[in-house]
């Protein structure tokens, strides 16, 4: 196997790390808050693998969101992915064919854009490393979460709902931290959802108020804020 595969596999173990908390708390919320199966939340991790969308997800679950509600809400908070994967696909596109490609976009995340565009190698097997430990320390938290509602009060697993707030905080503070424009945006998301969660249910208040605060920071941000 290409050394470059352990590479990746090295190279994403800190980050990898960083996203157990994540995981174990979606194997937590999943049961206890969203009443999902361990099979299905174990799933969800299996195929989805996006620690904030998940989070969302099962929020929006336990209040009863519709499905069409949840699948917006969580394509517009991963709309990020698309530009992440299109920048490293275009850095593989000269040395990959589409279908290599495509196995390198599987497990794709955050993390692994990360780790791979620090190696400055852009070798496909380096990501397929980054994304396969990623993967499957992901997968095995969320199983420990699982597994850890047989033995935790559900008083303690509902503290876990802390890690939905980290996990938009990770996302957000790289970005915001030197633009005040991006900070105003955010405030702006948030008092434009409590104003919609008035109007109308809950998870249509979310999609609402990020498409309408998407629109405004088309004309409001700057490219500098977000460069």
């Amino acid at each position: 196997m290409s050394q470059d595969f352990f590479r990746g596999i090295k190279a994403a173990i800190p980050p990898c790390l960083g996203v157990i908390p994540i995981a174990v708390s979606i194997g937590l919320l999943g049961m206890q808050q969203a009443h999902l199966s361990a099979w299905e939340t174990i799933f969800m991790s299996a195929t989805v693998m996006a620690g904030a969308a998940q989070l969302m997800a099962i929020g929006m679950i336990a209040d009863g969101a519709g499905a069409w509600a949840i699948v917006l809400a969580t394509f517009f908070i991963n709309f990020r992915l698309i530009v992440m994967s299109s920048s490293t696909m275009q850095a593989l596109k000269d040395k990959t064919t589409v279908g290599e490609r495509l196995l390198g976009s599987l497990a794709f995340c955050d993390e692994s854009f990360a780790v791979f565009s620090l190696s400055g190698k852009g070798s496909l097997h380096f990501l397929f490393g980054a994304n396969f430990i990623l993967w499957v320390g992901f997968l095995l938290a969320t199983i420990v979460g699982c597994l850890l509602t047989e033995f935790l009060p559900p008083l303690v697993i509902q503290s876990f709902c802390i890690a939905f707030y980290a996990a938009f905080l990770a996302l957000l503070l790289p970005s915001i931290k030197h633009s005040w424009r991006l900070i105003a945006l955010v405030i702006l998301t948030a008092l434009l959802n409590s104003l919609f969660y008035l109007l109308m249910p809950s998870s249509w208040a979310l999609v609402v108020s990020m498409l309408l605060a998407a629109a405004i920071g088309v004309f409001f941000v700057r490219d500098e804020d977000i460069g």
